[in-house]
């Protein structure tokens, strides 16, 4: 969605050479913006994978991150709960 303005050739030719240039440079950026979006996102998507897929009657321990405890301390708190078993399936939480 740019803007891009179109001119009839002009009498001068300088004017019709700036207006080249200034078309291929505006190419040539586009062209390295797109070669420079695809770099970042190969190198991001490297050390990504796919999210597990569970079953039913699979075991699984909770992350304790986000669970508040009555422990004075975090340091002090286990990193994971005990086993759970995975009882019936839930749809995907909407945010």
């Amino acid at each position: 969605m740019s803007f891009e303005l179109r001119q009839n050739p002009s009498d001068l030719e300088m004017v019709n050479e700036f207006t080249k240039r200034m078309e291929s440079a505006t190419k040539e950026a586009k062209s390295m913006i797109h070669k420079v979006q695809e770099d970042i996102m190969r190198y991001y998507n490297q050390r990504r994978s796919l999210a597990p897929v569970f079953e039913l009657e699979n075991w699984i321990y909770l992350d304790m991150l986000d669970i508040k405890t009555t422990r004075p301390s975090l340091k002090l708190s286990h990193y994971r709960l005990r086993p759970f078993e995975i009882e019936r399936q839930v749809g995907l939480l909407a945010y």
